[in-house]
């Protein structure tokens, strides 16, 4: 899926019923921090400007959904692209996109034959086409935090999507050309149904939890 979500990714800006069960935080999903008042942090950040583009080999897109509200059934999508145009005098004015390819999920679950026919029918389920996701407001929350809001589309549908996001650090990499690179985690969820999602609904949550790791080059 050509997603710019799923995802996936990140805040590329500077740098998130049985008893007891229904009562329980779900993983991965620990409040946001609210937002810290503007003077804790200084607007600009000390990165080069530019355009930075996703390291597949250093990225994963991560997506939950709870199984008869029993387990979390866990899977990932294998192709993603991401994109930030970083602006450092004031990471909320930066520009992020992504796309992920949803034939690459990837469950890890076999057929009798040893086939991955269950990720094909879960590529269908999400409408073969690629996911897009196009950042629409980036919301510093902290030092090393934000919010990305944006718009999610799959299955031919447009929704909003928010991300909670943290930096992760910046380093030269003499492996990757003596590039920049930034790290970014991220996380989010949404509610399947509203992209036409709806398959299977009769043993699978409806809450799919996001949870994203990049690593960013600038080119």
């Amino acid at each position: 899926m050509r997603i710019a979500a799923l995802l996936v990714a990140l805040t590329l800006a500077a740098c998130a019923s049985v008893s007891g069960v229904a009562d329980a935080p779900a993983p991965f999903t620990a409040a946001p921090a609210p937002v810290a008042a503007e003077a804790d942090y200084p607007i600009a950040v000390d990165l080069p400007a530019g355009r930075y583009q996703l390291d597949p080999r250093h990225a994963s897109v991560i997506f939950r959904i709870r199984h008869m509200d029993l387990a979390w059934f866990t899977a990932r999508f294998d192709t993603i692209e991401a994109a930030l145009e970083l602006d450092p005098a004031d990471p909320a004015r930066s520009r992020l996109n992504a796309t992920i390819d949803p034939n690459s999920v990837n469950t890890g679950v076999l057929n009798a034959q040893g086939d991955r026919g269950f990720d094909r029918q879960i590529a269908r389920v999400l409408g073969g086409a690629p996911i897009s996701f196009t950042a629409t407001a980036i919301e510093r929350t902290g030092r090393n935090s934000a919010r990305i809001t944006g718009d999610l589309s799959m299955n031919g549908q447009t929704h909003p999507l928010i991300l909670h996001a943290s930096f992760a650090g910046a380093a030269i990499d003499p492996l990757r050309g003596g590039a920049q690179v930034l790290g970014f985690s991220a996380h989010g969820e949404i509610q399947r149904s509203q992209w036409g999602v709806t398959q299977w609904a009769s043993f699978a949550g409806d809450t799919v939890q996001i949870v994203i790791e990049t690593e960013l080059v600038r080119q």
